[in-house]
Order: structure tokens, then sequence, then C-alpha cells
């Protein structure tokens, strides 16, 4: 970022444009500044929403000292296919819209004028060149609601009028697999759970309908109900789709097909189930193409931030990544990956399955049935001359001592560990048969991680009661003990509960009304110096692994849970609901 306001030097600066137009005092000035800093955004981003009256001429001088043309999104009429060139995610946490394409350039509104990353990545992701305006954060999220409001719209009347046309047809539901009605209706429900962030579509058959749910942010949904007469026809479009047979419903199946969507390439993942009600299918949805990850945007900050920084620079030995299916271990390891990825490097990769396409990474797929396992396919990496290796994850004895002879033996290994946190991963290694001195010896980093709901920005409230919020949670979440320890490390500055504001999400159309709109990890970040390596090896326990971490600085991932709370990325309810997973 510019440093923007430096004591008297305001000459051909940013804050002399704006105090020659007399629009906002020098107060008003450095009131932004300070929460530019606070919040890690551009500090024309905070004017812009902090004096929305003021906007039309906050740009026109954000483009005088830019050098780049503003535009005002909130007439303009934006195609679909124009604002679906990039994830509407990608969009929305980088505050940025495609409004227009004319030949091969496409016309980029951002709000930040320096956020040269997001841009490079619009290149990259269309193969098209960017032509950069700059506008306000009201204009982005104006602009990307009024297209959220129109598919809304139109995914209905596609259900209603698929629905009709398909009731209508006499055909066997394998024939109405192949009619357009149904082609429609199933391609519909994958781009609405695109649009919507679904992680999975559910499809499952009740005893008279068949009802549709997402899941989104971790959560199911119920998104649409649909006549029971349409199971069969849909399963058997699914299982046309994945190569699956038609014919087959006593027997689970499991399959995969590409789908395209708003120029991203989709792998569906396809699971198809017999039960009492019809076959239930689970659609998985993985996204192909590398995405977009950085590790701030994941929920890491401060010590943590620079313990991580710091140790994927070492060039030998492993990292480890813990916690539960579905708590964002894959892509914590694909952001490591990403600031790894170097010419001078060669990074291979065994997993199952291969979530994100990563550019100049080298990446193999588990095949079980082949012969293809984790340390089969380690063994054969190894012969590959890698410098980086990476393990989807570390199951059994034969692959952890693969992994960690390899980290031993001159390479960088990232892998994940099935425990419950980071303090216990010497203990899983040990038990799993590695050698207490080569488990504490070669690990560099245990990071261990939960994911909770993100508070929707677009309805963030304080709660009206704080006395009873911090009564609720006092005991379950030691509440007062947590808070003091962050403020003794400096981590927040108010120790006192009653003057903390906490927040929540009302609810609101961005969020589906739910009050969340995303996720954020909450973290507990283990490195070993020379001496707790050495202590380890004699009491490798997960209550004095936590105890030495702890006193090199290590929060918990409770403590950085009450963090986030405190911060407003999240609620006491998510953070409790997270760390008894």
């Amino acid at each position: 970022m510019i440093s923007i306001l430096s004591g008297d030097n305001k000459q051909n600066g940013l804050w002399e444009l704006i105090e020659r137009d007399k629009i906002l005092t020098r107060d008003n000035f450095r009131d932004a500044e300070k929460t530019a800093k606070k919040s890690g955004r551009h500090i024309v981003e905070v004017l812009a929403e902090q004096h929305e009256k003021h906007v039309d001429k906050l740009l026109h001088i954000f483009s005088q000292y830019y050098k780049i043309p503003s535009i005002m999104l909130r007439n303009r009429i934006i195609a679909p296919y124009i604002i679906n060139l990039i994830p509407k995610e990608i969009a929305e946490q980088h505050s940025i819209i495609i409004f227009k394409k004319l030949g091969q350039d496409v016309y980029i509104a951002v709000t930040n004028p320096e956020n040269s990353q997001t841009v490079d990545f619009v290149k990259k992701k269309t193969g098209l060149e960017p032509k950069i305006f700059i506008t306000s954060p009201q204009e982005i999220t104006h602009g990307l609601k009024k297209y959220q409001n129109e598919l809304e719209d139109e995914f209905s009347r596609i259900i209603q009028k698929s629905t009709a046309e398909t009731l209508a047809l006499h055909a066997s539901p394998e024939r109405l697999a192949e009619h357009v009605p149904i082609i429609t209706m199933m391609n519909s429900i994958i781009e609405r759970a695109l649009s919507l962030r679904a992680s999975d579509i559910h499809l499952e058959p009740t005893d008279s309908q068949v009802v549709i749910r997402f899941r989104v942010d971790g959560l199911l949904q119920q998104i649409v109900e649909l006549p029971k007469e349409l199971l069969r026809a849909l399963v058997s479009r699914i299982k046309l789709m994945a190569h699956l047979k038609i014919d087959e419903h006593r027997m689970p199946q499991d399959g995969r097909f590409n789908f395209s969507f708003a120029n991203r390439d989709i792998a569906v993942r396809t699971s198809v189930i017999p039960t009492l009600n019809g076959s239930k299918v689970v659609l998985r949805l993985l996204d192909t193409k590398e995405q977009l990850f950085h590790l701030r945007g994941l929920g890491f900050n401060g010590h943590d931030l620079h313990i991580i920084k710091k140790e994927i620079q070492r060039p030998h030995g492993i990292i480890l990544v813990t916690g539960p299916t579905g708590s964002g271990k894959t892509t914590t390891l694909y952001t490591l990956l990403r600031m790894l990825n170097k010419e001078e490097v060669n990074i291979c990769t065994i997993e199952d399955p291969i979530e994100y396409g990563l550019e100049g990474v080298n990446q193999m797929q588990v095949n079980t049935p082949a012969g293809l396992t984790f340390s089969s396919g380690l063994r054969s990496l190894l012969r590959q001359d890698p410098n980086i290796l990476m393990v989807g994850e570390i199951r059994d004895a034969d692959t952890a001592d693969i992994a960690l002879n390899a980290a031993m033996t001159g390479h960088l290994v990232l892998s994940t560990l099935h425990t419950n946190s980071a303090f216990l991963a010497f203990q899983r290694l040990i038990e799993m048969g590695v050698p207490p001195f080569l488990a504490t010896s070669v690990t560099n980093l245990i990071i261990g991680q939960r994911l909770v709901r993100r508070i929707c920005d677009g309805c963030r409230i304080p709660y009206r009661s704080m006395s009873k919020i911090t009564e609720t949670y006092a005991d379950n979440l030691h509440l007062r003990e947590n808070v003091e320890k962050l403020y003794s490390r400096k981590l927040i500055e108010n120790r006192s509960l009653d003057s903390i504001k906490f927040t929540h999400g009302q609810g609101c159309k961005k969020c589906n009304f739910t009050g969340f709109r995303g996720r954020i990890g909450v973290y507990e970040v283990v490195t070993l110096d020379t001496d707790s390596s050495t202590s380890v090896l004699k009491d490798y326990s997960e209550k004095f692994v936590r105890t030495l971490a702890q006193s090199n600085g290590a929060l918990t991932m409770l403590e950085d849970g009450i963090l986030k709370v405190i911060q407003g990325a999240t609620t006491f309810e998510e953070v409790l609901r997270a760390i008894k997973e």
C-alpha cells in the first residue's frame, strides 16, 4: 500500500487532492487510514465506504491520483455471461466485477487500484487482457446483488417449466433422461449450486417427493421440492452424465463427470445409493482450476502467520495439517503449495482425489483398484527427483515411514493427519510405528484446524445484550480466562468483557438469511525448537505437547476462535460447534 499521509509530506498525494476539493477533513482521512491498516483493506475502499455521499467526487479524485478511469455500475446492464467470466466468490472476496467484454479485452471494475494479484488471476483465468476501472465497494455489491436476484428468478422459472414439460411426456425414465426438460433441470440445479458456492448437492427421495439440498458453508440448506415422479428420470440423467449403469438400482455406484459453468471447469464426483424411497444421490462439486487462496484470507494472522512463512522456507522436513474430514486441511495444503511453487523447484503430489489443479505442480491421483496407493505412489514420486512432496493423507504406517524418511533425506514433505488437534500429531505418528526420534526431529510445523462460518458483511450487527452473551459462554468457553490470555499476549486491546462489542448476522438476501457467508479457519500452530524436541522425546502426550507449545507462544483453537469472535469474524456458537467436532 502506498503511504498516503506521512507527516507533513502531502505533496502530490491523495490527501492533497481530497483537501483541495474540501469534501473531507484531515481527521476523516486519518480515521480511514487507521481503519484500512487495521482491516488490511486499501484506504480508497474505506474512504468510499465511509463517505458514500461523496462517492462520485471521491472516485473522480481516485481516478486522477491512480491515473485509471472510474466507473459507476448502478445503471449498467451487465450480461450474466460477462459477470460469470470469473467465479462469484472471487469477485466478492476481492471486490471486483467484469462489466464488459470487447474483442480480447475485459473491462474490470475494482475497489483496490493496486490489487495486481487479482488482476493477474483474471488475465490467467480468462485468457483476456484486463482494462482496469476504479469503483466503490457499494457499486460492486449492487452489481453482484442484482445479478443474484436475476439468477434466483431464472432458476424458479426453469424448474417450474421443466417440471411441467417432463410430467406431460409419456416415456420411460431412461428415455426422459435424454429429453431437453430433464437435461435443462439438472443443469440448472448444478448451476444454482455453483452460484451459491455449494460444495455438495443432495438429491433425497421421501415417500412423496424429491428434496434438493445444497451444502453451503458446511451446513445443508433445502432449496426445492420436486414431484416424486421426477426421481428416476433425474437419477438416470445423473447416471448418464457419470457413465454409470442406468439399470442398476440395487447396488451403490460411484462416478465422475465434468461440468462447465461461468468459464470454470467443475469436476463432479457422483455417489448413488439405494434407499427405502428410491435412489439417493450426492454430487461433490470441485473446481479443477487453480484457486486464489492466501493464508490471511484463510484466517491466519499475527504470530501464526509469521511462524508458517518462516517454516515453509526450510528445504527439508515435514509439515502436517490435522483435523477431521471437512475441516479445510486440503485447502491449507494447496495454499502452502502455491507459496512454494517456483520455477527452480520440482513439486510432486499424490492425492485422493485431486481437488484443484495447480499449474507447475505434478499431481498424481490414487487409484486403489490399479494398485496405486498413497504409499506406492509416494515411492514412485521419490524417483522423480522432487524437491517438495505433498501426500494427501498419512493413513497408515507404511505411508508414514516413507514420508518421514523422505523428510529426513532432504525433501520438504506436506501432508495431513487425521487427529483432533495439532498437539496429538506426535502421539498419532508414534502409534503408527514411527520412531519417536524421527517424528520429533523432522517435523517442522503442525497446523490443527477447524472451519467456522464467517458473519455476513451485509447484515452484521451488535448483539442487543452483551452481558447475556458473555454469561452464556463464560463457562463452556472459559471466556474470562481466555480473554485474559489474549490480552496478556497483546492480541486484543481490551480485557474487559463488558466493553467488547460482539456481533452476529441478522440475515439478509446476500447470505440466504443465515447470517453467515463463507467460512474461516480457527487454528493451532505448533513448531518445536531443539530443546522442545528433546522434551517431546520423553513425553509426547497431547497434554504435555499442548503445555510446551503454549509456553512457546502457540494459541489453541479455542483461543484463536475467541480472538476471531472479538475481531467480528464469527460467533461464539460457531466456535463452540467447531471445537466439539
